[in-house]
């Protein structure tokens, strides 16, 4: 075949060959993906795998398609249609042991009052439908506290073949439900307003559309395993408490497939010191500031004064020290030999032994103090006169040999040699008093110790420290009590000392600071950056798996952007515009013409193609660009908007199930009729159910298949118990014959039969009542039965030609009436004729069921055999 001018319009063997032209330049799995969809009319689950194993490999080819694959392709699928309902958990109030039914073919009237239960059912075919309304809220019981999971049974029929669906509110929708189309009042204005997908799809186009699902499919596998993948994430990666303002964190967060793994390592790796440089920033920035200030400085302070008291033991406990001890002690021995030579030779004559010596000198000052303080204080000791001094000691006057021998005594205490023996005592005192002093007790250093181990939490600098201390107090025993160096002196940690107090300076000065100073500030970033440094250590392993999955994700998305639809829904476009458009405006434009609407002409405009599907909006035809939801009232609203729903189904060509829910609202009579009459037109090619809460309208779907000879399958949906959703396969009481409502009332009699007499009075008196109040309306309804052939309840026209029906009235049928509607009321409960709910027996209630039947019966069969009077127009 050769090239296929683009610009002309296609017939269905044109269009394929324009998409085998086209399909040259596509992926090598579209490319067999359109080969089989010709071949096979769609795609299996093998087909779709295969594809994507084609896809997701680079140097996979397939089967592309060619010529010899060309051939015209019957209807994708069979019609579906929706069976039941069943099983409803978790939706709204819905029991779980209902069953809702539909006929499969025909017509099916699902009649509920509002708070029924009956949106409750419609909101689970919404969502496993076709619908334009894609907010579909599947709500919960309320008063369900266990949270039960939503779940429900959907059976379906796909052409003759039974099918089910278990469905649940995220389970992937089943293609086939998709082909069911759902219409609502939501429905209604975005059909009307918004555009919409179009369902009619030629041949290639459904290819096309084929393809463009299988794109979808592809994609979905392929993100099935990118899903299998991130699944694999722990939740600690995926949402990561580090901070993306910290180095540590800011890797972590953007962690993929190029992350570096060196970096990693370097981020991930925490020294000791910086361990406990976490600790304290934690510790301080865990309190409050002025209390960690006032600890801190406490430290700090204790820290000085440890630091001063075992510092300065160290510092005098020094070789140099030693050194001291020996020179001091040399001098002194040298002076006192001198002084005791000076004091032997003055004081060889003495009287009395040691004269010179420490307890003589001792005695000599302390006669001086007496002598110059008490007994003498005008002159200074020994300057005496022996004629009126006398001797401090013995209190005797002094001869000229005592006062010559005290002078004696004077010069050698204030000569050299005994001033110098002074000083050298001095010298010696005072080194070991300044050594005395810079002993401490053992206790002292082993709390510094302690504090500094426990308290400050360093341990290193306090064994420094002690054995520093250990050794100079070993040292200074030694010195005082001139001993030999027992062992090398061991160095203060002085300097580890000082790199402590600064940083208790610095965390002091950066807590003291406002909370916004940039030193604040700095102590908050290095708490946090160490802090998800730390924590990024405990996650290497699992860091370094992820970026292997990264590294695949990555893979499999570059494949994945084979299965974009872009080019398919453009290439889908060129082929609607020749092949869809005009008949579906045509079928819009009938569909229009059945629903009687004809004041305003609109019309079906296509505005756009979307992912492989043409888009079209409902406009006015003289004015387009009027907003039509504006101008329509609300009854034309509706109508226009079935009307476009029915034309894009119809001309599908494919008769799958439809389901509308309360379509009616606010129509008038006349386009009440006019769309009830087009739902039976389309219940005789195709399954139609209909959910509706407004009675007219069932009675008008009634009267239609009546006219069309059609069948109706009803359900009614009800309250049992103030519980919504139950179910009964017929009509509600309300639409039901006299006739209907008297078999209903026999079957329920029949139910209690064997139980009424034993029940208690008052349960046996609020049966009866019950009954007798149906009774009474089945009463009502059988009057209106016997109007019905001349005017149908809710019906605005009347049949006079069907007048001499009513003729067949008797006196006695009026008595009848009235007779039973007396017994039965409760007005009238005090005459003797009427029943009595309280007494009342059994076989009273079959007994007044059985005359409404009679009465029924009689009248129904006398009207049949009326005949039509005879008109004679003679004079």
């Amino acid at each position: 075949m050769s090239m296929v001018d683009q610009n002309a319009e296609l017939t269905e063997g044109q269009a394929f060959e324009v998409i085998r032209q086209w399909s040259e330049q596509q992926p090598a799995w579209q490319r067999d993906a359109l080969r089989r969809i010709i071949i096979n009319g769609a795609l299996s689950e093998m087909d779709l795998e295969e594809l994507t194993a084609i896809c997701c490999d680079p140097t996979a080819k397939g089967i592309p398609l060619d010529k010899s694959h060309l051939k015209q392709p019957g209807v994708l699928g069979e019609p579906i249609s929706l069976n039941r309902v069943t099983q409803a958990k978790g939706i709204n109030a819905l029991p779980d042991d209902q069953e809702l039914e539909f006929a499969p073919k025909g017509l099916t009237i699902i009649y509920g009052d509002n708070g029924s239960g009956k949106s409750g059912y419609v909101r689970i075919l919404k969502n496993a439908c076709r619908t334009r309304d894609g907010h579909t809220n599947i709500r919960r019981n309320v008063e369900d506290t266990a949270n039960t999971p939503q779940s429900a049974m959907i059976g379906f029929m796909r052409g003759a073949v039974p099918g089910s669906f278990a469905w649940t509110p995220q389970a992937t929708p089943l293609g086939e439900l998709s082909s069911v189309s759902i219409f609502d009042t939501r429905s209604a204005n975005i059909h009307v307003e918004k555009t919409n997908a179009v369902a009619y799809i030629p041949a290639p186009m459904q290819v096309m559309e084929a393809l463009a699902a299988a794109c979808d499919a592809v994609k979905l596998r392929i993100d099935a395993q990118v899903n299998k993948l991130q699944a694999q994430t722990p939740h600690i990666i995926r949402s990561p408490a580090l901070s993306a303002d910290t180095a540590a964190g800011a890797f972590l967060h953007r962690l993929s497939a190029k992350s570096n793994l060196t970096q990693l390592e370097l981020l991930s790796t925490v020294s000791a010191e910086e361990a406990k440089r976490v600790t304290e920033l934690e510790a301080d920035l865990a309190q409050d500031p002025k209390k960690v200030v006032a600890r801190l400085t406490v430290q700090r302070t204790k820290l000085q004064n440890i630091r001063a008291q075992l510092g300065k033991l160290c510092a005098v406990a020094t070789d140099d020290a030693f050194k001291m001890r020996s020179t001091l002690q040399a001098d002194l021995k040298q002076k006192s030999e001198a002084a005791k030579l000076a004091s032997n030779k003055l004081f060889a004559a003495s009287p009395l032994p040691d004269v010179g010596k420490e307890v003589w000198r001792s005695l000599w000052e302390a006669a001086r103090r007496y002598s110059d303080q008490a007994a003498y204080p005008a002159q200074r000791f020994p300057t005496a006169t022996a004629e009126k001094d006398l001797c401090v000691l013995c209190q005797q006057l002094l001869s000229k040999e005592a006062v010559a021998r005290r002078q004696t005594f004077e010069s050698f205490v204030q000569g050299t040699t005994r001033a110098d023996e002074l000083a050298a005592e001095k010298a010696v005192s005072t080194f070991v008093e300044s050594l005395e002093k810079a002993r401490i007790r053992p206790g002292v250093y082993r709390e510094g110790v302690t504090y500094i181990s426990t308290e400050l939490g360093d341990e290193a600098l306090a064994d420094a420290i002690r054995r520093a201390t250990t050794i100079a107090a070993w040292r200074l025993r030694a010195i005082l009590k001139g001993k030999k160096r027992p062992c090398a002196a061991a160095a203060f940690p002085d300097a580890a000392c000082t790199i402590i107090e600064t940083s208790l300076s610095d965390r002091i000065t950066k807590l003291s600071a406002d909370g916004q100073s940039p030193a604040r500030l700095a102590m908050l970033k290095d708490r946090n950056e160490l802090k998800d440094k730390q924590a990024l250590g405990g996650l290497v392993e699992d860091i370094k798996a992820q970026i292997a999955r990264l590294r695949e994700v990555a893979k499999l998305e570059a494949a994945a952007k084979d299965a974009q639809k872009r080019p398919i829904t453009t290439k889908n476009k060129e082929l609607s515009d020749k092949l869809v458009t005009n008949a579906l405006r045509g079928r819009f434009a009938r569909e229009v013409e059945k629903l009687k609407l004809s004041r305003m002409p609109v019309e079906l405009k296509k505005v756009r193609d979307s992912n492989a599907v043409s888009y079209f909006q409902v406009v006015l035809v003289e004015k387009p660009t009027e907003p039509i939801g504006e101008i329509l009232s609300e009854g034309e609203h509706r109508c226009i908007a079935l009307a476009a729903f029915m034309a894009e189904l119809v001309t599908s060509k494919q008769y799958s199930g439809i389901v509308f829910d309360d379509p009616m609202s606010s129509l008038d009579h006349i386009h009440r009729k006019a769309v009830a009459a087009r739902l039976v037109e389309e219940a005789a090619h195709r399954q139609v159910v209909v959910f509706t809460h407004d009675l007219t309208f069932l009675y008008e779907l009634r009267r239609e298949a009546d006219a069309k000879g059609q069948t109706i399958h009803y359900q009614t949906v009800f309250r049992r118990n103030e519980k919504p959703g139950h179910v009964e396969g017929e009509l509600p009481n309300k639409a039901r014959s006299a006739l209907q409502l008297a078999n209903a009332i026999r079957s329920e009699l029949k139910a209690i039969k064997a139980d009424f007499d034993r029940w208690p009075e008052v349960r046996r008196t609020l049966i009866s009542k019950g009954v007798m109040e149906q009774l009474r309306e089945a009463w009502d309804q059988a009057i209106a039965d016997f109007i019905y052939p001349v005017l149908g309840r809710f019906d605005n026209t009347i049949k006079g030609n069907s007048l001499f029906k009513l003729a067949v009235l008797t006196e006695a049928d009026i008595a009848k009436v009235t007779e039973s509607r007396r017994r039965l009321s409760e007005d009238l409960h005090l005459a003797s004729q009427t029943l009595n709910p309280e007494n009342v027996t059994h076989q009273q209630l079959v007994d007044e069921v059985k005359k409404l039947e009679d009465f029924a019966h009689d009248i129904e069969s006398r009207q049949k055999k009326a005949t039509a009077p005879t008109v004679s127009f003679a004079p």
